[in-house]
C-alpha cells in the first residue's frame, strides 16, 4: 500500500521531471514560503527521490555532495526511484 503524497510534495517533484534551479522552484511554487520549498526538497533528497544535478557557477555535475545551507547555488532534477513515485501518485488520483 502507497500513501498518497500531499500537494506540496507531488508539485514539487512535477517541476522536477527536467532540471530546474532552485530559484525557479521558488518562482513556481509561490503559494510557499522557500524555507517551506527548502524543507521539502532537503527530505526528499534524503528519501533519494530528488538529487541535487549541477553547481550552478561553476557549471559542474554535484552528484550527492551539495551544500544544503545553499540551495539557491544548484540545479535538481528527480532520480529514477522519485520518477518511480511520481508515477505512482498519479495514478492515485
Amino acid at each position: 500500500m502507497v500513501d498518497k503524497l500531499d500537494p506540496m510534495t507531488l508539485q514539487l517533484m512535477s517541476l522536477l521531471v527536467f532540471e530546474e534551479p532552485f530559484e525557479s522552484i521558488v518562482q513556481e511554487m509561490h503559494q510557499y514560503s522557500s524555507y517551506t520549498v527548502a524543507d521539502e526538497l532537503k527530505w526528499l533528497i534524503a528519501k533519494d527521490w530528488i538529487k541535487p544535478c549541477k553547481h550552478l557557477e561553476t557549471e559542474t555535475n554535484s552528484g550527492v555532495l551539495y551544500d544544503s545551507d545553499q540551495l539557491s547555488a544548484y540545479s535538481f532534477v528527480l532520480t529514477a526511484r522519485g520518477l518511480t513515485q511520481l508515477e505512482i501518485q498519479l495514478k492515485l488520483k
